[in-house]
């Protein structure tokens, strides 16, 4: 991915780095920079970069969050960020989440068991990508100054105006689980399999995740 020169960003994060830059930030230089380089300068920045806008989809779905330009496959796209908390407090504030269906938290493990509750966290994108089993991004564990981060990537080539989507991993999903019903439902007494209609109703249960 070519790194983008400092003209191409906006006011605010040009201003942020040019700042990085002379701290030792990434040099702009008509030059290939990897993934990795680009996410530990977007990690230290603490900026969404360039490139994406959250967008209103459905009453179902919520948010969602689409690339308003071309990224390769592998490029970094974004960060999830939100407050660390433990496990046992996560679980307390779940209690109640899980019957709104208002669930932002993401578990990794990394020396120990980690919490990011991005719940509260509206000003960042990533906390706004639905989830897709099979979808156009991956989130990886990367660490940087003895300091973890969740950063999303391209699982594949990604253009302009498609949505980002990435595997939460979670089957116990409220959407799931719906999805689960659903299927289970439509194969009951089902003499036609080709039912355009009812395959179409199950893509979208598939991907309705409520990010509102």
């Amino acid at each position: 991915m070519k790194m983008a020169s400092t003209l191409d960003f906006s006011r605010g994060k040009r201003a942020v780095k040019i700042g990085l830059d002379k701290c030792g930030g990434p040099p702009v230089k008509s030059r290939r920079v990897s993934p990795d380089v680009d996410a530990e300068f977007w990690c230290k920045a603490g900026l969404d970069k360039d490139g994406f806008e959250k967008r209103y989809i459905d009453d179902t779905i919520g948010f969602g969050v689409f690339a308003t330009q071309r990224f390769q496959k592998g490029a970094f796209l974004l960060e999830y960020v939100g407050s660390r908390i433990t496990p046992q407090e996560a679980e307390q504030l779940s209690t109640g989440r899980r019957k709104k269906n208002k669930f932002y938290m993401f578990h990794f493990t990394w020396n120990g068991k980690h919490v990011i509750d991005a719940t509260h966290t509206l000003d960042r994108l990533c906390r706004f990508v639905n989830d897709e089993k099979n979808g156009n991004a991956v989130m990886k564990l990367k660490v940087f100054n003895h300091f973890p981060r969740l950063c999303l990537f391209a699982a594949k080539d990604i253009e302009a105006g498609e949505e980002i989507r990435y595997d939460y991993g979670n089957e116990d999903a409220p959407w799931r689980k719906k999805c689960r019903d659903n299927e289970e439902e439509r194969n009951v007494d089902d003499d036609d399999p080709f039912d355009l209609l009812k395959e179409s109703a199950m893509k979208v249960s598939e991907t309705s995740q409520g990010n509102i």
